[in-house]
C-alpha cells in the first residue's frame, strides 16, 4: 500500500533548534515524539540557503546552479517538471498549503491562491491538484501595497484587520541601507534590523496570524482528501522567518525564559537578544502545535498508520551568531536544517548525530515510497535504506550554494569557496562562479570547531584538495 505523505516545511528553522536534540529551553513536544518514533538526521543541509532557490531545487530535484531559480527575484517556470507533478500523474492527490515561494515574483496568487494567468492554473501546472499558494510575511505586505490579491491578505480584508496588519508591518523592515557584511561581523553595526529588533507583539488575534491561517487550512485539506486515493500535502508555514511578529498570547508564554546568547557577537544588548530568541522560540512552538493537531486529525480519520510524516525547513537562520541575521551565508546556522521522518517504512532510530542528508534526498525518497520511477537527473539519494535501519551509504557528501559561493562537507570537514563578506548580505544571491573561485577558500573541522572559526585551508592540504576536487566535479556535472 502506498503511503500518504504529510510534510511540514516551515521557513527559516535552524537545524539545531529542536528540543529533543539541544540543551535549549524549547517546547517542541510533537516533533520530539516524531523523532522518537522515526529518524532525525543530525547533519542535513539545504541545497541553497535562500527561500526561492531552495524550494526550486527541492521541487525539481536538482542542485543549485542546475535548478531554474538562482535568486529570490526569480520564479520557477510553472511548466518545469517537478516531483509534485510526478506524484500527481502517479495517482496521488497533491496539495500545497501556504507559501510555496515558487511563483511569488509574479505576484499572481489571486484570491484563491491558484496563480491563474490567462486562464491557466499555474499551481496545477506545478503539480498541485489541491490547495493554494499564499504570500509569506513581508511578501503579503508588499502584495497588498501593490494591489495584488492573495489568500492571506484577502482574509484580513474580509475580517477588517488589514489596516492593523499593514500599520504593524511598516515598523518591521529589514532596512534600506546596504552595508557590507564585514560591518556587521566586525561589530561596526550592532543593532539588529527592525525585522528582529521590533519584538512588540503583532496587533492581530491568534486565529488571524499567518502561520495559523496556513495551519488551519492544511487541516481542512487533510480532512477533504478522498480516502480512496493516496495523498501528498506540503504545509509551508511562513514562520519562523523574520519579522519577529508573534501574537500577544505567543509572547506571554515565553516571558522570562532565558536562552544562551548568540555566538561570536558582543551581546551588550543581551535583553534584546533574549526577546528576539523568545519570539523565535514562540514561532517554533506554534508550528509544533500544528503538527500535534495534524496527528490527532490523522488518528481520528484512521489514517495515521498509513501516513509518512516529514518535518524539515528550507534553510536555517543565523539568529545573531557572528552578528548576522537571516540566511544566505554558508555557515552551519544558515545551511543546516532539521530533517525528521516517521511512519510506515521507518524504523525508530531517534536522533542520529552526524547522519548526512540533503533536502534533495526527499523527492527521490518520496517517489520511491510512492512506487514511482525516479528521473535519472535527480541529484538526491534514496533514504529508504537508512529509514529501514540498514545504515547510511559510505562516502556521502553534501553540497550547498548561492550566487558565487559553494560549500561541500563529508560530515566532518567542510570546505567553501567564493564567499566574501565585503558585500551586502542580500547581494550574495546575485554573484556567479569565476575561474578564480576555486583558488582560495575556507576549510573547517566541524567536529573540533563547530563554530567555524579556524581556517585549515593551508594546514590540512590533503583534506582540502580531496574536497576541492569533489566540489569541482559537483559544479561541473
Amino acid at each position: 500500500m502506498r503511503p500518504n505523505i504529510l510534510m511540514l516545511f516551515p521557513d527559516q528553522w535552524r537545524g539545531d533548534w529542536l528540543g529533543a536534540i539541544s540543551n535549549l529551553p524549547l517546547r517542541t513536544p510533537n516533533i520530539n515524539a516524531l523523532i522518537a518514533r522515526g529518524v532525525s538526521f543530525g547533519r542535513a543541509w539545504t541545497p541553497s540557503p535562500l527561500c526561492a532557490p531552495a524550494r526550486s531545487c527541492f521541487a525539481t530535484g536538482k542542485g543549485y546552479g542546475r535548478a531554474p531559480v538562482a535568486n529570490n527575484l526569480m520564479d520557477n517556470p510553472p511548466d518545469t517538471p517537478t516531483f509534485y507533478a510526478r506524484l500527481r500523474h502517479g495517482g496521488y492527490q497533491v496539495a500545497n498549503a501556504g507559501k510555496s515561494d515558487l511563483l511569488k515574483g509574479a505576484h499572481s496568487w489571486g484570491i484563491d491562491g491558484r496563480h491563474v494567468v490567462n486562464g491557466v492554473d499555474q499551481l496545477a501546472q506545478l503539480g498541485f491538484s489541491h490547495g493554494f499558494d499564499s504570500a509569506g510575511k513581508k511578501a503579503a505586505e508588499k502584495a497588498y501595497a501593490e494591489a495584488c490579491p492573495e489568500p492571506y491578505t484577502e482574509m484580513l480584508k474580509h475580517r477588517g484587520l488589514i489596516d492593523r496588519f499593514m500599520a504593524d508591518y511598516a515598523h518591521r523592515s529589514v532596512g534600506k541601507e546596504k552595508p557590507p557584511m564585514a560591518d556587521w561581523i566586525e561589530g561596526r553595526i550592532q543593532r539588529p534590523p527592525d525585522a528582529y529588533a521590533n519584538v512588540a507583539p503583532v496587533d492581530l488575534p491568534d486565529d488571524a496570524y499567518n502561520d495559523n491561517f496556513v495551519g488551519a487550512a492544511a487541516d481542512r485539506i487533510i480532512r477533504d482528501f478522498d480516502p480512496a486515493k493516496p495523498w501528498f500535502l506540503i504545509v509551508n508555514f511562513p514562520g519562523p522567518h523574520e519579522p519577529m511578529d508573534v501574537t500577544a498570547d505567543m509572547a506571554t508564554r515565553w516571558r522570562d525564559v532565558e536562552f544562551p546568547l548568540p555566538h561570536l557577537r558582543d551581546n551588550a544588548d543581551a535583553a534584546l537578544q533574549q526577546d528576539i530568541r523568545r519570539r523565535y522560540a514562540a514561532m517554533l512552538e506554534n508550528v509544533d502545535r500544528w503538527l500535534g493537531i495534524y496527528i490527532e486529525t490523522l488518528r481520528e480519520l484512521g489514517r495515521l498508520d498509513e501516513t509518512l510524516i516529514v518535518f524539515a525547513s528550507d534553510h536555517g537562520e543565523m539568529l545573531g551568531d557572528r552578528n548576522l541575521w537571516k540566511k544566505q551565508v554558508p555557515y552551519e546556522a544558515s545551511v543546516r536544517v532539521p530533517l525528521v521522518l516517521a511512519g510506515p517504512g521507518v524504523k525508530p532510530q531517534g536522533h542520529v548525530p552526524g547522519l548526512l542528508a540533503n533536502l534533495l534526498d526527499l523527492p527521490v525518497t518520496f517517489l520511491s515510497h510512492a512506487e514511482l520511477a525516479v528521473p535519472g537527473d535527480y541529484e538526491g539519494c534514496d533514504l529508504t535504506r537508512i529509514l529501514k535501519g540498514e545504515g547510511p551509504p559510505e562516502g556521502r557528501l553534501l553540497t550547498s550554494g548561492l550566487g558565487g559561493w559553494r560549500a561541500i562537507t563529508d560530515g566532518r570537514y567542510k570546505l567553501l569557496v567564493g564567499f566574501t563578506t565585503e558585500i551586502f548580505q542580500e547581494n550574495l544571491q546575485f554573484g556567479g562562479l569565476t575561474p578564480e573561485t576555486f583558488e582560495t577558500g575556507l576549510l573547517f573541522d566541524l567536529e573540533k570547531d563547530p563554530l567555524e572559526t579556524e581556517n585549515l585551508w593551508e594546514s590540512a592540504v590533503e583534506v582540502r584538495d580531496r574536497l576541492l576536487a569533489q566540489l569541482q566535479i559537483e559544479v561541473d556535472r
